[in-house]
């Protein structure tokens, strides 16, 4: 494959559905070349309940490289990955694929319940241009990444949807592949075969293969992908490196979804709520707001309000603290010791300079007693977006730690 060649090349890319029944159905009825030539001569009503679930989208992808897609529910990004994979034909524009392509877009497409997990991978092979004699060579491996051996020549309807993830992911994983598509299938499985998916993965892109990545889970996309693409309502957004697009993105889905904005001094700040399973501790004080303010573009820092009533302590410590998109926990800062009084009140905390990375980040609030007790804790369920450049340190970790260089010591050079 030629480096000058795009594995991926989009232009103009639209896809169009009909809503409901009546007119549509006698549309799609209309043979070709019969239906141009009505819509040519009848465009309003030819466009008469529709809506794009793709709109006019340009992209292209070199060899190599590994491209997220990005979006609510909705946005067509599994749409997206079917116009790729040729599983559904635009309405307009063209796609152009250099190499050999795998899509894994539903783990039980190319599936049939009433044959083995064996059969299957036979099956799924001949769906991606696979004869018999070639998947013959490749079943043993299939089964062994799949870890599932002894379940091979059992019918398909028998298994868990974990257990036909890994037939399917092992089966996409022993072809040769230029372009791979994959849309949502890590999230059904247990961990640890998310992790050994996770690992090949990261080998197919260092072997030089092209990874076109859906995910909600945003960690995983910072993780897998250089590029992303962020699509909303069938349009692309914005492109570019993935903590900027996943930056702009989380931005942009917490004003979505935020229930009320409080004005304060310096600008607008959001209201964040714990819910649920998110708050926890043994009583005695309780967090009653968390008010976090935008972070500083320029990464100054980021500004929280906390108020509390403490009812059966009389001091102890705030401590804020930062969880990463996976729910690693990455940072924290203490408070000095705090006299509660048994009464009710509140604090600023100013986290200056703010020592992360550009990406998404959720608070976590806590309130202690001197003896380590968490008296009451919220891990917020709406984060804060961290903007910034690009930079080469993001691989190796989420802070930016200071530091000082001395100049480069050079030994010299061979003649």
């Amino acid at each position: 494959m030629s480096s000058e060649t795009n594995a991926l090349q989009l232009e103009g890319l639209t896809k169009t559905y009909r809503i409901g029944v009546g007119r549509a159905r006698i549309r799609e009825a209309l043979p070709p070349p019969v239906d141009r030539l009505v819509a040519r001569t009848f465009p309003n009503w030819w466009g008469r309940d529709t809506f794009d679930a793709l709109h006019d989208v340009t992209f292209s992808a070199p060899p190599g490289s590994s491209v997220a897609i990005v979006g609510h529910n909705g946005a067509g990004k599994t749409t997206m990955l079917k116009l790729i994979a040729g599983v559904t034909a635009p309405t307009r524009g063209s796609v152009q694929v250099t190499g050999r392509i795998a899509a894994l877009i539903d783990v039980l497409v190319g599936f049939h319940p009433d044959l083995t997990g064996r059969e299957n991978v036979y099956l799924l092979g001949a769906i991606q241009g696979y004869s018999r004699k070639e998947m013959r060579a490749r079943v043993d491996r299939i089964m062994d990444f799949a870890e599932i051996d002894e379940l091979a020549d059992t019918p398909l309807k028998r298994f868990s949807a974990g257990m036909v993830t890994r037939i399917a992911f092992a089966t996409i994983a022993a072809l040769d592949v230029d372009v791979l598509l994959v849309d949502e299938v890590l999230a059904v499985g247990d961990a640890a075969f998310q992790r050994k998916c996770v690992r090949w993965l990261d080998e197919y892109r260092a072997g030089g293969g092209t990874l076109v990545f859906v995910s909600h889970n945003l960690g995983l996309v910072r993780s897998m992908t250089k590029e992303a693409i962020w699509l909303d309502h069938g349009r692309v957004v914005a492109t570019g490196p993935t903590p900027e697009i996943l930056a702009g993105y989380g931005t942009a889905m917490e004003r979505r979804d935020e229930d009320a904005k409080t004005p304060a001094k310096g600008g607008v700040r959001r209201m964040l709520a714990a819910r649920g399973m998110q708050r926890w501790g043994s009583g005695g004080a309780r967090l009653i707001s968390v008010q976090v303010g935008e972070p500083s573009s320029n990464g100054s820092g980021v500004e929280l309000h906390v108020t509390f009533e403490a009812e059966d302590l009389e001091e102890g410590v705030i401590c804020v603290g930062f969880l990463d998109e996976t729910g690693y926990e990455v940072a924290a800062v203490e408070s000095p010791s705090l006299r509660f009084a048994r009464g009710s009140g509140s604090v600023t905390c100013r986290v200056a300079p703010l020592p992360l990375r550009p990406g998404l980040y959720f608070p976590t609030v806590g309130i202690l007693s001197h003896d380590g007790i968490v008296r009451d804790r919220w891990q917020l369920d709406r984060p804060i977006s961290v903007l910034g450049g690009p930079s080469h340190a993001s691989d190796f970790g989420v802070v930016a730690l200071g530091s000082q260089w001395s100049e480069a010591s050079l030994n010299g050079s061979a003649s």
